[in-house]
C-alpha cells in the first residue's frame, strides 16, 4: 500500500512537511520513499506496480515526480507548483492531474516521459481530484463550474464554490455534470469492472 503520511497544512505545530511511504496490507515492513524535506502527497501506482507518481514541494522544487520503487531512483515530471492529484491511467501511458495555469485549476494529462502535456478542461470554474475508470475510457472529476450556490463557508477566509461531479471521456471531450445540489462533491471513485 503506498499512502501519504505527516501535516498536510500549515498550522501552529510547524510547516506542512508529508512524505510517501509503503506498507505491507497486514501492517508490516514500513518503508519511506521521500526524503522528509518537503510536502509530498497523493500516491498513484503505475499499472505494472513498478512505479508510483505523487505530488512534491519543498522550498526550491514543486511538481508531479515519479519514483521507481525497487531502485528509489526519483524523477521530476512536472515543474508547475499547482499540480497535484495524480492518477495513471489504467493501461499506464498516460497519468491524469489537476495543474494550475493560466489562473485556473484544470485536468491535464501527462505521458509518464513527461512529454504530451494536454489540458482536458477549460470551464472556467476549478477542476479537480480526476480519477479514471477501470477501462481507461472516462475520467470522473469534481468541478466548481457550476458556481457559488447557498453554501456556508468551508472556512471564513476561504469562500469557495461547491464541488460537482462530473465525467468526460479520457480526451477531455463529452462532459456531462452528475450531480447538482448544495452540498459539495469531491474526490470520486470508479467501481472496479468484474
Amino acid at each position: 500500500i503506498a499512502f501519504g503520511f505527516g501535516r498536510y497544512f500549515q498550522s501552529l505545530q510547524g510547516p506542512a512537511i508529508g512524505d510517501i511511504a509503503l506498507i505491507n496490507s497486514d501492517g508490516s515492513h514500513l518503508e519511506i520513499l521521500t526524503d522528509g524535506k518537503g510536502n509530498y502527497g497523493f500516491p498513484s501506482w503505475s499499472p505494472d506496480g513498478k512505479k508510483i507518481v505523487y505530488r512534491g514541494a519543498t522550498d526550491s522544487i514543486k511538481g508531479l515526480f515519479i519514483v521507481d520503487v525497487e531502485s528509489k531512483k526519483i524523477t521530476r515530471l512536472t515543474t508547475n507548483s499547482h499540480d497535484n492529484f495524480p492518477g495513471w491511467s489504467p493501461n499506464g501511458d498516460l497519468i491524469a492531474f489537476t495543474g494550475k495555469r493560466d489562473g485556473n485549476y484544470d485536468i491535464y494529462t501527462i505521458k509518464p516521459d513527461g512529454s504530451d502535456l494536454r489540458r482536458l478542461t477549460t470551464d472556467p470554474g476549478n477542476d479537480a481530484h480526476s480519477v479514471w475508470s477501470s477501462d481507461g475510457k472516462w475520467i470522473a472529476f469534481s468541478s466548481g463550474r457550476t458556481g457559488f450556490k447557498d453554501e456556508s463557508a468551508l472556512h471564513p477566509y476561504n469562500p469557495q464554490p461547491y464541488g460537482e461531479i462530473c465525467v468526460m471521456r479520457a480526451d477531455g471531450s463529452d462532459v456531462h455534470v452528475l450531480t447538482d445540489n448544495q452540498y459539495e462533491e469531491a474526490t470520486p471513485a470508479w467501481m472496479p469492472l468484474k
